[in-house]
């Protein structure tokens, strides 16, 4: 009969880990009776360079209409606006990171994209197909949109997880894979639905006034939610 020898490592100093906690929430956080479960395989964090299947504390969630499961509402947001001539704009720029997010999601497809045409107008929402994505350069091909978006307008979705819900809460990021970098879906106790935020600390949070009163609306239009963030004050 064949002995299996313990081949655990020798003992000594191994590599450093680095941990990395956020406080996102200020003051009176509120949590979700129950928390709710995370779905791994439309999850990742694109800004987390060198860990993506880490959602760190103050990403954005929403629900996905058609089985009650949460996922980041932002994959990313526009490098360059977008300037609509009904025929020929063929492209969208984002980040070399937000690019590779979306093609692992599907080489071609549809995103919502949520934004107002020039700073501080009206915020709108509208779904794009894309044909092609360049992870070298950030280029989306895509069908010419209906409207103008300026830089820092959102990716996100088109299954209603575009729509913010809840705060990934304070402390370590949320990881949605298994040891074998598998994406698995993960329960979130801390999902915040209430209390004072950090507004510098939520992710993608925008620049653009308009757009940071539209998903301070859509968060405290959701039942239950009682929101305030620091930058009111």
């Amino acid at each position: 009969m064949a002995i299996n020898q313990n081949q655990s490592a020798r003992p000594g100093v191994g590599t450093a880990l680095t941990s990395a906690p956020r406080r996102v929430m200020l003051a009176d956080a509120e949590f979700k009776v129950r928390g709710v479960i995370v779905d791994g395989s439309l999850s990742r964090d694109p800004g987390n360079t060198g860990n993506v299947d880490y959602l760190r504390a103050g990403t954005i969630l929403g629900q996905i209409t058609a089985t009650g499961l949460y996922r980041p509402a932002s994959i990313g947001v526009l490098t360059v606006a977008y300037v609509d001539d009904d025929t020929t704009q063929t492209m969208m720029t984002v980040g070399t990171a937000t690019a590779t997010e979306l093609a692992r999601l599907g080489s071609s497809g549809t995103f919502t994209i949520t934004g107002p045409p020039t700073a501080a107008g009206t915020v709108a929402t509208e779904t794009v197909t894309y044909s092609a994505v360049n992870t070298t350069t950030g280029v989306i091909t895509v069908s010419a949109a209906g409207a103008d978006y300026v830089a820092g307008s959102r990716l996100g979705g088109v299954d209603g997880s575009q729509v913010p819900v809840l705060l990934l809460g304070d402390g370590q990021p949320l990881k949605v894979t298994d040891a074998s970098d598998a994406s698995i879906d993960v329960e979130l106790p801390r999902a915040v639905i209430g209390g004072t935020v950090d507004s510098s600390q939520v992710i993608d949070w925008p620049s653009d006034t308009s757009m940071v009163a539209a998903i301070k609306a859509q968060f405290n239009t959701v039942s239950g939610s009682r929101f305030v963030f620091d930058d009111a004050f």
